[in-house]
């Protein structure tokens, strides 16, 4: 049995992605947004035209949990949902200009809570983890991808607050 006590590695990074994900949720909640929404909307506006499959892959969703997404984010008219030309099965996604605007009104928060989390380290240490952690991630994806060699894995996802 593994004890949270000896299992450094496992139980620092639940620990660190359960507090960045609280801190995440209440700096958002007074824009009506949770980290998953911020994250679409993100993807797609640094994505125009990316279909609603490659949003799904990229934010490691089934189809129809991206589709519903999607339906909520075009409610609030932040992403708008156009017919792909050459596939009527295709959907494809663009960022409203209220979208736009949004993201660039949470730009500073995501720069002041990328600082919080790395309060008291100084560039070289910033580096050190930056490099500590891609070898770790690597690491995991080799495994991932031995265990279960038809995932397809991407090489960086890519959140708005990194």
């Amino acid at each position: 049995m593994i004890r949270k006590q000896n299992d450094l590695v496992g139980s620092m990074f639940h620990d660190i992605a359960h507090l960045t994900r609280l801190r995440i949720d209440t700096a958002l909640k007074p824009h009506g947004l949770t980290r998953l929404k911020w994250l679409a909307i993100g993807i797609i506006a640094d994505n125009e035209g990316f279909s609603q499959a490659d949003l799904a892959s990229r934010l490691e969703l089934k189809g129809a949990a991206t589709g519903k997404l999607v339906d909520r984010l075009v409610a609030r008219e932040l992403v708008e949902r156009r017919s792909d030309m050459s596939d009527r099965r295709v959907y494809r996604l663009f960022a409203t200009q209220k979208s736009h605007a949004l993201l660039l009104e949470l730009k500073p928060m995501g720069e002041t809570l990328r600082q919080d989390v790395l309060q008291g380290l100084d560039e070289k240490e910033v580096g050190a983890l930056k490099s500590s952690l891609t070898k770790i991630k690597s690491n995991l994806k080799g495994l991932a991808v031995a265990i279960m060699p038809t995932i397809a894995l991407k090489s960086e996802f890519i959140l708005p607050m990194v």
